[in-house]
């Protein structure tokens, strides 16, 4: 299947790669978040509902992955999350990560974009409510964009909803606007992860991936055939995105005991 990322099998032997250093942020968050006093997030979201299992010890060897993947010369900021077809857990995925990078002592600051303009969940799956806009309007230019950043109650980590579907989407996602608002983030958060669309049912992780850093693809175990995988991936090779590594869910391995316990 070509440069398999078995994050959620291995051990991590790489390490921590020097990072860059802390970049000043200018954008102030001015949308307060719906969320319950309990956080009312999906329990799927194990980084953040039990940071100590040893699920969430697979997501932190990912993020170890992906840092040793980037340099100085070559840094990866931008980290589009998709799947080959619909319901493969890439969302879930992608917010585990993205929460996993957050809590690292580096204090670093993500930004996790909801460019799902099809589908959107990432709102619901964090428990915000009553989300009134978001990428979709500001792509439209009704928008400012630090109107509609949101703090979601979690340290280090800011939201970009998805907004209302437009009739438009891979349009948006190609248009310079959306270009120049990629740029402009970067510069404000030290790594932006991106939920998109499956690749094989519509254009738009095409679209966007080529103008981001990489793109992992989330495969589910038992599911998604090899060579439904191996169409997704030529159809991102077609379209100059970068495919980082693959994420396999839905896994299941025996965990000595010993190890459990000594997690």
């Amino acid at each position: 299947m070509g440069k398999i990322t078995e994050a959620l099998k291995k051990v991590a032997e790489d390490r921590l790669a020097r990072m860059d250093k802390k970049p000043q942020h200018s954008y102030v968050v001015t949308v307060d978040p719906k969320l319950t006093k309990d956080f009312n997030i999906d329990p799927h979201v194990v980084a953040f509902s039990d940071p100590a299992s040893p699920v969430s010890e697979q997501y932190k060897i990912l993020r170890t992955n992906l840092m040793s993947l980037s340099s100085k010369t070559k840094p990866i900021k931008t980290i589009g999350i998709t799947s080959a077809i619909h319901n493969e857990g890439k969302t879930i995925t992608g917010l585990n990560l993205a929460i996993t990078m957050a809590h690292d002592l580096n204090k670093k600051s993500i930004l996790f974009m909801d460019a799902d303009l099809r589908k959107s969940r990432v709102h619901k799956i964090l428990g915000i409510e009553n989300i009134e806009a978001g990428l979709s309007e500001y792509l439209q230019d009704s928008l400012s964009i630090d109107n509609i950043l949101i703090k979601t109650g979690i340290e280090n980590l800011t939201l970009l909803p998805a907004g209302k579907g437009p009739k438009n989407p891979a349009e948006l996602l190609a248009s310079y606007r959306m270009k120049e608002t990629l740029s402009i983030l970067k510069n404000n958060f030290d790594y932006i992860i991106i939920d998109t669309p499956p690749v094989i049912p519509v254009t738009d992780p095409g679209v966007l991936g080529s103008q981001i850093d990489g793109m992992i693809m989330v495969v589910q175990a038992g599911r998604t055939q090899r060579n439904v995988v191996q169409h997704a991936k030529h159809l991102l090779d077609q379209a100059g995105v970068k495919v980082l590594g693959y994420i396999m869910t839905s896994v299941e391995y025996h965990l000595p005991q010993y190890l459990y316990r000594y997690m």
